[in-house]
């Protein structure tokens, strides 16, 4: 009994099965990742009034659109996350496939309903979001794998 409690820490142990933590990425990092995956960066502050709000950058060409949002503290990026997750929600069809990731300091979920991928990953108070065509999930996924997110 003890050997197979032993055996069962020491894979709970290697496989890192705790909560974990990302690191926080920043608006440069996510224009020059938009940039290598050939979309357009635009600055979109000029598209918010609320001054709970930091940067704001829009990475679009074609029909994609995705987009980092930098919030002045944790509670306004969650609540922000929390209705774009409540607006995709309403979008769900019956085959939808969703995914959820949570960490320490992250929670990400994905979505695929309709012909569309939807994303909202943050860390901390940072938030990468989009709401696409699916076949653009692998240029969206490149980008949330450079970052980290």
């Amino acid at each position: 009994m003890k050997k197979i409690f032993l055996i069962c820490f020491i894979l709970l142990f290697i496989c890192g099965c705790g909560s974990s933590v990302r690191n926080v990425g920043n608006t440069n990092q996510f224009e020059n990742s938009v940039i290598k995956n050939e979309l357009i960066v635009e600055d979109n502050m000029h598209n918010y009034t609320a001054n709970y709000i930091k940067e704001a950058i829009l990475g679009t060409k074609d029909d994609i659109t995705i987009e980092m949002v930098v919030y002045d503290n944790l509670d306004n990026a969650t609540q922000v996350q929390n209705s774009q997750i409540d607006t995709f929600m309403k979008m769900k069809s019956t085959g939808s496939a969703i995914k959820k990731e949570k960490g320490n300091n992250y929670y990400k979920f994905t979505m695929v309903s309709n012909g569309y991928y939807l994303v909202s990953s943050r860390i901390e108070n940072t938030l990468i979001f989009t709401q696409t065509l699916l076949k653009n999930k692998d240029k969206v996924d490149s980008i949330l794998n450079e970052m980290g997110y």
